[in-house]
């Protein structure tokens, strides 16, 4: 791992939409991708980039907008004619219910190497099953030292898995196999026997699983008063990820992702947004 003194960088790599909640008239900058980098800027030392793809409509102007107001570079992004991806949000008793999603640009985008930043210049590298550039894992794991992770959300044998043997901690959210009555520890240790790193499994309100080949870590949601769960998962995530890079245990690292959560939990819309 490259040594930037107190300085820890992160590049996430994959999606961004605006979620708009309909009902309520307010819209918020969102994504898999972008939420992770820009949660992990919350922590001591992190700093992060994101490489996505965003049109040239009003929906694409406002995300570029979020992004700078946080500080953020925004260098990265690839703007293309056309609409930005758009997530329709009801809420429904603290939860979100997905009502209609527009891809736009991102719908078939392909991201050329070329337009990644000096992987060399990052600690760690984090894509996701929806957004582009999964490809690229591979030559990546030839070629940077760098931490490798995805976000696979509930997709657990979907044919994108097929990335797990070059990564270094993979993430699977998992709360249907415990409202369908599954054994998510069963799944958590075939989807391990698939990849040499780390697996993480999150699963809402009923915790999270670690396991790393020997030992089976959980973790306890934490209580809270729900406002909206969207972003949980992604801060969870970020939390995670920050705290391994920062050289804490997997316990503590579960933890932090847990505190992380219960807090976006009480907020509407992942971050940013219109007053």
């Amino acid at each position: 791992m490259i040594n930037h003194g107190f300085d820890m960088r992160i590049l996430a790599i994959g999606d961004n939409c605006i979620d708009h909640y309909t009902e309520l008239g307010k819209r918020f900058p969102g994504g898999n991708a972008l939420n992770v980098a820009v949660y992990a800027r919350n922590y001591p030392d992190i700093d992060s980039d994101y490489v996505g793809i965003v049109g040239t409509d009003d929906y694409g102007k406002y995300m570029l907008s979020q992004i700078k107001a946080i500080g953020m570079s925004t260098d990265y992004i690839i703007v293309e004619d056309g609409l930005t991806a758009v997530t329709k949000i009801l809420i429904r008793n603290g939860d979100r219910v997905f009502d209609e999603y527009i891809e736009g640009v991102q719908e078939n985008a392909v991201l050329p190497y070329d337009k990644i930043p000096d992987p060399t210049g990052y600690d760690l590298l984090h894509f996701t099953v929806w957004g582009f550039g999964r490809e690229h894992v591979k030559k990546l794991r030839e070629t940077t030292d760098a931490i490798l992770s995805c976000d696979f959300s509930n997709q657990l044998f979907d044919p994108r898995t097929e990335i797990l043997p070059y990564l270094d901690i993979a993430f699977f959210s998992g709360s249907h196999l415990v409202r369908n009555g599954e054994d998510p520890e069963k799944v958590l240790k075939q989807l391990k026997e698939k990849t040499p790193g780390i697996v993480v499994m999150t699963m809402g309100e009923y915790g999270s699983m670690v396991y790393d080949g020997e030992t089976l870590y959980k973790g306890k949601a934490l209580p809270v008063e729900v406002v909206d769960t969207l972003g949980a998962g992604d801060s969870y995530i970020a939390a995670f990820l920050s705290s391994r890079l920062q050289g804490k245990s997997i316990p503590d690292s579960i933890e932090a992702g847990h505190i992380a959560a219960t807090e976006i939990c009480k907020r509407l819309g992942g971050w940013g947004g219109e007053p």
